[in-house]
């Protein structure tokens, strides 16, 4: 089974665009990313 680290983001960004999360009634997006492709910032 493959390891994930789950992040809570305000916004995502698609084609260059801000999609805030507010938009849809939520505080934040959850996006869960595999370890091996992970990089923290």
């Amino acid at each position: 089974m493959e390891d994930y680290i789950i992040i809570y983001t305000p916004y995502i960004t698609i084609k260059g665009r801000r999609i805030f999360a507010s938009s849809y009634g939520l505080k934040a997006f959850r996006l869960c990313i595999p370890k091996d492709r992970y990089v923290a910032r």
